[in-house]
């Protein structure tokens, strides 16, 4: 079965939703796209906002469980 297509925003949107209730959670934690102010195609990429220590390796858990139901479609620029 196909996953469902989602853009940007909801990539982005999603990767928060699923952050919220990874079980190392703490309030402030929050993906970003980058570049700040992003606008559909211009995203090249994401990043966060939180403890450092934790948040590299919890992003990286988030995007691929995302990842793993719904397919990014990159808006053409």
């Amino acid at each position: 079965m196909a996953k469902p297509i989602v853009n940007e925003d909801q990539f982005i949107e999603l990767c928060n939703k699923e952050l919220r209730n990874h079980p190392s959670y703490e309030e402030g934690m929050e993906i970003i796209g980058v570049p700040e102010g992003y606008s559909g195609s211009n995203l090249s990429g994401y990043n966060w906002k939180g403890p450092e220590s934790k948040m590299p390796g919890i992003v990286a858990q988030v995007a691929a469980k995302v990842k793993e139901h719904y397919e990014l479609q990159v808006s053409p620029p």
